[in-house]
Formats: structure tokens, C-alpha cells, sequence
């Protein structure tokens, strides 16, 4: 029991080994320690890198896509615009007789303005109202036409930039026409009623919030009427006027 006891103790071989394991011992915790440690600081780094990411991202996301977002057509537009007309002939029709007659048409200008609501990514309506001056071909007097539309637009728009596109589309306008004879200009009576129509193919340069556009296509007015005659009638006549029709103008969303 003596010679148990310095063992049980710590004492002769066993604290010789003892010492050598707790020695051994605590360099490998330390270690072990420290890299728990660093592992657990990369981890609470990499977690707080990627909560900050996330905050970021999710900051800038909106403000990302609303930049994107800025060509893009607001759902209601307002649209003012120049009309210029040009080439083909006029037609005269005796409602009453057989008699008709054809005359060439000097090129014609105009403005016009345009409120449209869209309803679909593709699709907008509208209505529109349009004044143009046109003019036979040796006849110093012009006569007006004054149009009051509604309007259906198919249209895709292209993304060029954050804050910039382009949107290309067709335009059917339908409507009233009133004609104004032109000695006077506006101060004369109007003269005669009837239908207009066209097809317009267009496209819109988008700066953020204001559009500069341009349109080809041709325009189609009829009005009908009662002129005098020789003989000292009246009789019904319709005059059709179709023309090609370049438009171009500015429009802003709201």
C-alpha cells in the first residue's frame, strides 16, 4: 500500500505520466479552442456578410427595377403632334346622278392630340382630335378637316437603357369628320359631316417620362354634302379624300 500510495498521489511513475498527459492535453484543447473559435468567427462573418448582401440586394432591387421600369409607358399618355399630308387625289361623287370628278391634292398640315389609357402590355385606347388644312391642286382656298377619333394601339416596347426604349406600334383611329370651307377659314359654317379612318405605323423614343415619336401611314376622310348646281338644285355629293399622312410630335405620361 505504500508503494500504491505516491502513485495515487501523483507521485513516482504515474505522476511522471500523469504530467506528460495533462501537458499533452492542454496544447491539443487550446488548439482545438481556437480553431472552434476562428471557425465560428468565419461563419458569424460569413453570416453577417450575407444578411448585409441580402439587405443591400433587396434595398436596391426596387429602385434597380424601377430605373428599368422608366421607358416604359405610364398607363396614361398625352400625346401633341404636328400632321403633315401629302400626294393622292380627292373624289367627288354625285349621289344623284352618275356624275363624279377626281382632283389632285397639294401636300396638307395639321396638329392634332392624342389621350390614351393603356390596358394591357400590348394594348392601348384612346381618343384623339385632329385639324388639317388641306388644299386642291390650282385652287388658291383650302378647306379644313376637323376629326374627332377614338383609337386602338398595338405596340412592343424594346428596353435600350435603365432610363431609355423604344416603342413601336400600329394605330387605328375611327371617328367624325366636319369639313370647313375655306374662305374664311373658321369663320364659315360647317359644311359637311362624315366618317375618317387610317392605319399608322409609329415609333416612340422613351426618355424616362416624355416620348418623341414619329408615324407613317394614311388617312381616309369622307363628308357628305349638298352643293348647288347650275340649274339652281341641290344635290348630294360625297368627297373622299385619301392621302398619305406623316405625324410627329412629343408626348409626356402621367
Amino acid at each position: 500500500m505504500v508503494g500504491l500510495r505516491p502513485s495515487f498521489l501523483g507521485r513516482g511513475p504515474f505522476r511522471c505520466r500523469w504530467n506528460l498527459a495533462a501537458e499533452s492535453r492542454s496544447p491539443f484543447f487550446l488548439r482545438a479552442g481556437r480553431a472552434i473559435l476562428a471557425a465560428m468567427r468565419r461563419k458569424i462573418t460569413f453570416a453577417l456578410s450575407a444578411l448585409a448582401l441580402v439587405s443591400l440586394v433587396s434595398t436596391a432591387s426596387p429602385a434597380e427595377a424601377q430605373s428599368v421600369d422608366h421607358f416604359k409607358s405610364s398607363p396614361t399618355r398625352v400625346t401633341g403632334y404636328f400632321a403633315l399630308t401629302a400626294c393622292c387625289e380627292g373624289q367627288v361623287i354625285d349621289l344623284d346622278g352618275p356624275d363624279e370628278g377626281q382632283f389632285d391634292l397639294d401636300p396638307g398640315i395639321g396638329f392634332g392630340i392624342r389621350v390614351e389609357r393603356r390596358l394591357a402590355d400590348w394594348m392601348a385606347l384612346g381618343g384623339m382630335f385632329e385639324m388639317l388644312a388641306a388644299k386642291a391642286d390650282g385652287v388658291d382656298d383650302r378647306f379644313f378637316f376637323l376629326d374627332a377619333d377614338i383609337f386602338a394601339k398595338v405596340l412592343h416596347e424594346i428596353e435600350l437603357s435603365g432610363s431609355m426604349g423604344l416603342e413601336v406600334y400600329g394605330l387605328i383611329p375611327f371617328g367624325f369628320t366636319a369639313g370647313l370651307d375655306g374662305d374664311d377659314t373658321f369663320g364659315d359654317e360647317v359644311r359637311a359631316f362624315g366618317l375618317n379612318t387610317g392605319l399608322l405605323a409609329g415609333a416612340m423614343l422613351i426618355l424616362d417620362s416624355v416620348g418623341l415619336m414619329v408615324e407613317l401611314g394614311f388617312r381616309h376622310r369622307s363628308v357628305w354634302d349638298e352643293v348647288d348646281t347650275f340649274l339652281g338644285g341641290r344635290r348630294d355629293v360625297r368627297l373622299g379624300v385619301t392621302q398619305f399622312a406623316m405625324n410627329f410630335g412629343a408626348s409626356v405620361a402621367f
